[in-house]
């Protein structure tokens, strides 16, 4: 998985992620009569896509800070059948643990906005 041209290890594959999928956009709307029922079809662009990740070093989780404190579009290699999509990080955070071996990020979450696949 690629997030903005920083790599994830293996190891760092998050443990959970949202399926990249277009959804159905609808709305029901009350009327005097009866109901109006607006259908768009299914949308890609707008579906949240969460990653979670019960740990990782936290040089990893700073590479992946800079990407969402810049605020910038990410091109997102998703490792999912091999689609790749344009997205906005949302969300990021984790806590910080000290241990006799170093420092880590545990339970660190990220959350992508996705605008379209990259064809």
């Amino acid at each position: 998985m690629i997030i903005g041209g920083v790599t994830l290890p293996e190891a760092y594959t998050p443990l959970e992620c949202t399926k990249p999928r277009a959804v159905r956009s609808s709305a029901v709307v009350s009327t005097y009569g009866g109901v109006a029922i607006f259908d768009w079809g299914s949308i890609l662009a707008g579906k949240e896509i969460k990653l979670g990740w019960k740990s990782m070093t936290v040089a990893l989780f700073e590479s992946l800070d800079v990407l969402y404190q810049a605020g910038e579009v990410v091109v997102w290699d998703s490792g999912i059948g091999g689609k790749v999509y344009r997205a906005k990080i949302t969300a990021f955070d984790g806590a910080l643990l000290f241990d006799k071996n170093g420092e880590y990020m545990l339970n660190v979450a990220m959350t992508l906005i996705l605008l379209d696949e990259v064809t």
